[in-house]
């Protein structure tokens, strides 16, 4: 590994995933590449306009500054602790400008964290999180927040789970975690979809298929794929394209 791409809004889902983009950096040697992607609120023009109409694009460019500057702090303090770290910022969409980043490194993993999706705008990130998974060139780990009051677990692999679907073969499950037990000398073990719920796994690892269509959702729910928004384990995962 080489390239490891890091989106941040310096959130606390974002807190807690940077501890596993530092746990597969530190065993891979990869450079993480930090990205904030800063979506700016455009304003309604049909609106009248109360005072002065600058004070808008002032506090925009205020936000600009003071999340350049964290994005700095951030990975300086990577630095300190001694790993290769460069940063990245851009201005558009979300999941697009990951998307981009994505590909223009390239990068070999994109660590992102994922929150429980309770309210608006985490539902607004979640979709950003399934949409960058569904497009992107490279696997994509999904951190899961811990809900309020629980303990925010290690980032730590010693326990492997794949998730078995319909079309998985044993050269899927071997490419897609070889380098992984072998880098951390994990175990690994096989989940089947009756077994998806609480699995006893510091990571899952899964393939996201690409549906057929509406029907063939309702017809054959993928339940694996599911687990990109439920599960309380990070997932690893791949990406077969379209």
């Amino acid at each position: 590994m080489t390239n490891l791409l890091f989106p941040t809004d310096f959130s606390t889902n974002a807190t807690h995933a940077l501890n596993w983009a530092r746990l597969f950096a530190r065993k891979t040697g990869a450079t993480i590449t930090l990205l904030h992607v800063y979506q700016p609120i455009l304003p309604d023009t049909t609106l009248p306009t109360i005072g002065d109409p600058g004070l808008g694009v002032t506090a925009s460019l205020e936000v600009e500054r003071i999340g350049q500057e964290r994005l700095e702090q951030v990975a300086t303090s990577l630095q300190h602790e001694g790993l290769s770290v460069q940063t990245d910022w851009r201005i558009g969409s979300v999941e697009d400008e990951i998307l981009d980043v994505a590909r223009l490194l390239p990068a070999d993993l994109i660590v992102m964290g994922r929150s429980d999706l309770s309210t608006f705008f985490d539902r607004l990130a979640g979709s950003a999180v399934t949409d960058v998974a569904d497009g992107s060139p490279c696997p994509v780990l999904i951190v899961p927040t811990p809900a309020e009051g629980e303990p925010m677990k290690p980032a730590q692999i010693r326990t492997v789970a794949y998730a078995m679907q319909s079309r998985t073969t044993r050269d899927d499950v071997m490419t897609q975690t070889d380098s992984i037990v072998d880098a951390f000398d994990a175990h690994r073990i096989y989940l089947t979809e009756d077994q998806l719920e609480r699995p006893a796994a510091d990571m899952i690892v899964l393939e996201l298929y690409p549906q057929g269509g509406f029907l063939d959702s309702l017809l054959h729910p993928n339940r694996a794929a599911a687990l990109i928004e439920k599960s309380d384990v990070p997932v690893l995962v791949y990406h077969q394209p379209k």
